[in-house]
């Protein structure tokens, strides 16, 4: 009898562990990660001061200089790898107005 009862209990527990695993996983969404306007805008707006650009090539995040087509530097950040957002904004170029901003980006990108 005892050992009915744990079966019993141990498919109780099991189909509520099932239950609520389920409803935990239709409430996760895709989200539609494109480039939020507002935020895009942050760095089109100081694209006129940008010394370098950050941009994808051969599937890594590559340093430029402004307004050459040779790269300043190829980092190892495979853009695979990164957030839709980071990919759909390297398509479009992110600009940096100093190394330290280069740095910076490259740091947010890698991690």
């Amino acid at each position: 009898m005892k050992t009915a009862f744990r079966l019993a209990l141990l498919a109780v527990m099991v189909t509520l562990a099932l239950s609520a695993a389920w409803g935990a996983l239709r409430t996760i969404r895709r989200t539609d990660e494109r480039i939020p306007t507002e935020v895009y805008s942050l760095y089109q707006a100081k694209s006129g001061r940008a010394r370098y650009l950050l941009r994808e090539k051969d599937g890594l995040v590559t340093v430029y200089r402004n307004g050459e087509n040779r790269p300043l530097r190829t980092t190892d950040i495979e853009t695979p790898l990164l957030r839709r957002a980071d990919r759909a904004m390297l398509e479009k170029g992110i600009p940096a107005e100093d190394l330290g901003e280069v740095l910076s980006l490259l740091e947010d990108l890698g991690s």
